[in-house]
């Protein structure tokens, strides 16, 4: 006796087929913008699934110089221009953050790069 194909049946299975594929290649485009606040950066990054991944051994200047109390803070540099960075992840995801001092010492995106984890 030949399996019976029940027509809604099938169309779940093809619709669902077709849509494994497309969802594997469409990334999430990271809509950071220059000059936003960490802050906000933060907030959107962390509503489209990126996790903290800063340093828990930050040492006191540092979180001093970022000011603010973010998580995903990984270092500030103690001269110049008040730089800090910022590490995120989302899967084998990686991202960094680069940060500058605004005019009220807040820190403001100034640059981002995503790279792919390449440890298993």
């Amino acid at each position: 006796m030949a399996p019976v194909v029940r027509p809604l049946g099938a169309l779940v299975l093809l619709l669902t087929a077709l849509a494994i594929p497309i969802l594997g290649v469409q990334p999430q485009v990271i809509r950071l913008k220059a000059n936003q606040s960490i802050d906000a950066a933060d907030a959107q990054l962390k509503a489209q699934g990126w996790q903290p991944a800063g340093d828990p051994g930050l040492q006191p200047f540092e979180r001093e110089l970022s000011g603010n109390r973010l998580t995903s803070l990984s270092g500030c540099s103690g001269t110049g221009a008040g730089f800090c960075r910022y590490d995120y992840r989302r899967g084998r995801q990686r991202l960094e953050v680069i940060t500058v001092a605004g005019p009220d010492g807040s820190g403001l995106v100034q640059r981002w790069s995503e790279t792919p984890n390449l440890a298993r």
